[in-house]
């Protein structure tokens, strides 16, 4: 890999950060969830009671919503808890910010709701894949310099700004998984709406993401 000198100078910002089971504290749990059609999510909760006859309205694309939300793994090990952190997010509906799954629930929501999702990995991080854990050349100077930083486990992040995971660090380069830390983990989120905003106009008008695969009806 090009430009490893760079990953060592990642790394050394990199140096306080969490090891491999620990979910890191800095950003949401849902950003950069992106992911193919998956199979349907198993969806509990009980909803606020709704007056009798009156639709329940669906969130529109661009609108913000302002979640708490306990992150769990099958075990029922929180993985992460805004509350304890004292920090909801606040994300946008329809510009993939949120797991697909995650998403049309939240989508149907009322302020005040609670509701529990299971995602399998497929819905969430992905599998994982052996093929992403690579070894990277690198000079005795530059393998220096990782080794006075890095330790196994530890996660880094690269020149491109994003993030893996330190596997070894041998004589002649270093081995980085491309994995993300919760690829191949079925997670649970029990979420609560706490509170739904209009996202940026222009003139009055929502500006919404605008998607040309979405445009194009396929045959």
């Amino acid at each position: 890999m090009s430009g490893i000198s760079g990953l060592a100078r990642a790394a050394c910002a990199s140096s306080a950060s969490r090891r491999v089971g620990n979910v890191s504290r800095s950003s949401s749990s849902f950003r950069g969830g992106r992911l193919a059609k998956a199979p349907a999510t198993t969806i509990r909760g009980t909803a606020p009671r709704s007056r009798r006859g009156v639709t329940r309205a669906v969130l529109r694309d661009g609108q913000l919503v302002t979640i708490h939300y306990v992150m769990k793994f099958p075990d029922g090990t929180v993985g992460d808890d805004t509350r304890v952190r004292d920090a909801p997010a606040t994300l946008p509906i329809g510009q993939g910010q949120l797991f697909p799954q995650l998403e049309k629930g939240i989508a149907q929501m009322e302020v005040g709701e609670k509701k529990t999702f299971e995602l399998t990995c497929a819905e969430a991080y992905g599998e994982r894949k052996e093929e992403a854990v690579q070894k990277f050349p690198a000079s005795p100077e530059e393998v220096a310099q990782l080794k006075s930083q890095v330790q196994p486990g530890q996660m880094v992040q690269l020149p491109d700004r994003t993030s893996a995971i330190c596997v070894a660090v041998e004589d002649d380069g270093v081995v980085l998984d491309l994995n993300h830390p919760l690829s191949g983990k079925d997670l649970t989120f029990e979420i609560e709406l706490v509170d739904v905003a209009d996202g940026p106009e222009l003139f009055g008008v929502p500006i919404v993401p605008f998607d040309p695969n979405k445009a194009v009806t396929k045959q």
